[in-house]
């Protein structure tokens, strides 16, 4: 355990993660607010939700109030999540800047016009119109290309910038002495944006007709193959660590596959859901048992940080997000704890989805839970969802309390760890005061 403490202290010590740190932290009121009203939209106010079918609000609620909370959700989410790599590379590029003492403002400020320009460059060779606010590049489910390209931004300042001092209170000519020395790595930094812009135009310009991200999501949806779907849930896992969550969404995302149609008109026309086609199809293990709706994972490790945690700011950032994670928005945890790019959660993440599938498939297998076939609502908490997906079948629903029990078990060695970590932290911190 001490080893592996260290050497998570070692590897948060690098600049690029002490950089992903601060940004998340800062980033962590704005997300946790966004999952707020991101429950709003996809659990309350939307008619194929979890919560609006439960209370019937198409009954009780006036069509007034349902249009203005409707609006008003759907508007949060959209600003907050939809421009997150915005939020993203600017504070990305302005505390890499900052610990090398140089323009953090100018830093962030280039940032953002660089990804500016690759978005609009990716944009026009993708579809051939301009378009900056479209196509959900600037999203959250991209947060890692932001990160990334901020670092990359604030080296370029580090290299060329010069040392800046900040002051309380900046008069004009030191504002413009400023922005004169910012000028040779801002304009590396655009030059650099329109470079790899230009060269994301042209290969898209060239693969866009035959390449499509359903393309590859689409076999491992209708796959019945496990050797197939669990490797790749287990990569769409990692990936969400790294903040990629484009890949883990389209698998989960099982809505018109041709083998689900198939499974749902077997049980339909003869009344049986023991002899399916697909027993273990890709796209129902992976959003049901995978990912559980949504976030089962990482509703799990909440639940563990609560009960086995000893960080009181880990803890509070669980509370904070309990509710969302309950009903599948986990993007205000992700960032604020922060999950994303923390090696302490880094293999539990990808284990525990895996070892549900794994389970699940077994349990299928010996017809002890039947296969889900059923849509599921959206919002439905995690825990919930395998018993709605099989219309309500009993032995199913204590199975998935056993499999959820289960996993917040799995996520004790990384609680512990993290725990650990923190006091070898302290430990540093001191003898570092004593050197000093």
């Amino acid at each position: 355990m001490d080893k592996l403490a260290k050497w998570c202290i070692w590897l948060r010590r690098r600049s690029f993660f002490r950089v992903a740190q601060r940004t998340f932290a800062v980033l962590m009121p704005i997300a946790t607010v966004g999952a707020f009203f991101q429950v709003l939209q996809y659990s309350v106010f939307a008619p194929e939700s979890f919560i609006y079918n439960i209370f019937d609000f198409d009954k009780i609620m006036s069509d007034r109030f349902w249009d203005i909370g409707n609006n008003l959700s759907q508007c949060v989410v959209e600003v907050i999540f939809g421009l997150f790599c915005l939020f993203t590379v600017y504070f990305s590029a302005s505390y890499t800047a900052k610990i090398y003492r140089k323009d953090a403002t100018m830093a962030g400020i280039s940032a953002l016009t660089s990804l500016l320009v690759m978005i609009y460059l990716f944009q026009l060779g993708l579809t051939g119109r301009i378009s900056l606010l479209t196509g959900g590049y600037l999203g959250f489910q991209y947060t890692s290309f932001a990160l990334l390209l901020g670092y990359g931004v604030g080296q370029v300042f580090h290299w060329l910038g010069a040392d800046y001092e900040s002051v309380n209170y900046e008069h004009t000519k030191l504002v413009q002495d400023r922005a004169i020395k910012a000028l040779k790595p801002t304009l590396v930094t655009v030059i650099g944006g329109i470079a790899i812009g230009g060269i994301l135009y042209v290969v898209i310009s060239k693969v866009k007709a035959n390449f499509s991200l359903t393309s590859i999501v689409s076999p491992v949806e209708n796959s019945n193959n496990l050797l197939l779907t669990v490797p790749a849930m287990a990569l769409a896992s990692f990936l969400s660590w790294l903040g990629l969550e484009a890949p883990i969404l389209d698998l989960s995302n099982v809505d018109g596959s041709a083998a689900a149609i198939a499974n749902l008109t077997y049980v339909l026309r003869r009344g049986a859901v023991w002899k399916v086609p697909y027993p273990y199809l890709g796209g129902s293990m992976i959003s049901i048992y995978g990912v559980m709706g949504g976030c089962g994972a990482i509703l799990a490790l909440a639940v563990a940080i609560l009960i086995w945690g000893q960080r009181k700011e880990s803890e509070t950032v669980a509370k904070m997000n309990l509710w969302p994670l309950l009903f599948s928005s986990s993007r205000g945890f992700l960032v604020g704890l922060p999950v994303i790019l923390n090696p302490i959660y880094a293999l539990e993440l990808v284990l525990v989805p895996v070892v549900n599938m794994l389970i699940a498939a077994l349990a299928i297998f010996l017809h002890i839970v039947p296969t889900p076939v059923y849509t599921v609502l959206t919002g439905t908490p995690g825990p919930l969802v395998p018993f709605f997906a099989t219309n309500g079948n009993w032995p199913t629903l204590i199975f998935t309390i056993f499999l959820f029990c289960l996993d917040v078990v799995m996520m004790i060695p990384a609680v512990k760890l993290d725990n650990r970590t923190k006091i070898l932290l302290k430990d540093y911190e001191m003898e570092d005061d004593r050197h000093v």
